[in-house]
C-alpha cells in the first residue's frame, strides 16, 4: 500500500510539472495576408482565406476593421518550482485588416512574437 501512495504522489507531481497551455483565438496563416491586393481583394475573400475574425469593428466612416489574434502560452517548470529558471514560452500573432465601406481590402498591420 505504501508503494501505491508514493506512486500516486509521484504521478501528481509529474503532472503538475508538465504544465498546461492557454490558447486565445484560432490559429491562422499570417503569411497569406501578403497575398491580399489593396482595392481588389474583398472582405469575403479574406474571411474565406483566414476564417472568421476574432473581432469585427465598423468605424464611423463606414470602413471595417477585422482583428485576427492567436496567442499560445505554455507554463514551464519554473512556474511551479521555487528557484527554478523561469522560461517564458509565449507566442502570439496579431493582425488587423482594414476595408473600405465597399468591402475592399485597404491594408494590414501584422505583429508576431515568440518569447
Amino acid at each position: 500500500m505504501k508503494f501505491g501512495w508514493m506512486a500516486a504522489c509521484g504521478l501528481a507531481v509529474a503532472l503538475a510539472l508538465t504544465g498546461c497551455a492557454t490558447t486565445i483565438g484560432r490559429d491562422y496563416d499570417q503569411n497569406r495576408v501578403g497575398q491580399f491586393v489593396p482595392g481588389k481583394t474583398t472582405q469575403d475573400q479574406v474571411i474565406a482565406a483566414l476564417g472568421q475574425p476574432q473581432e469585427r469593428e465598423t468605424e464611423s466612416d463606414g470602413n471595417t476593421r477585422l482583428h485576427y489574434q492567436y496567442i499560445v502560452s505554455k507554463n514551464s517548470v519554473g512556474d511551479y518550482v521555487p528557484f527554478a529558471p523561469v522560461k517564458a514560452n509565449t507566442s502570439d500573432k496579431d493582425t488587423y485588416l482594414y476595408f473600405d465601406r465597399n468591402g475592399k481590402y485597404l491594408r494590414a498591420e501584422n505583429t508576431q512574437s515568440n518569447q
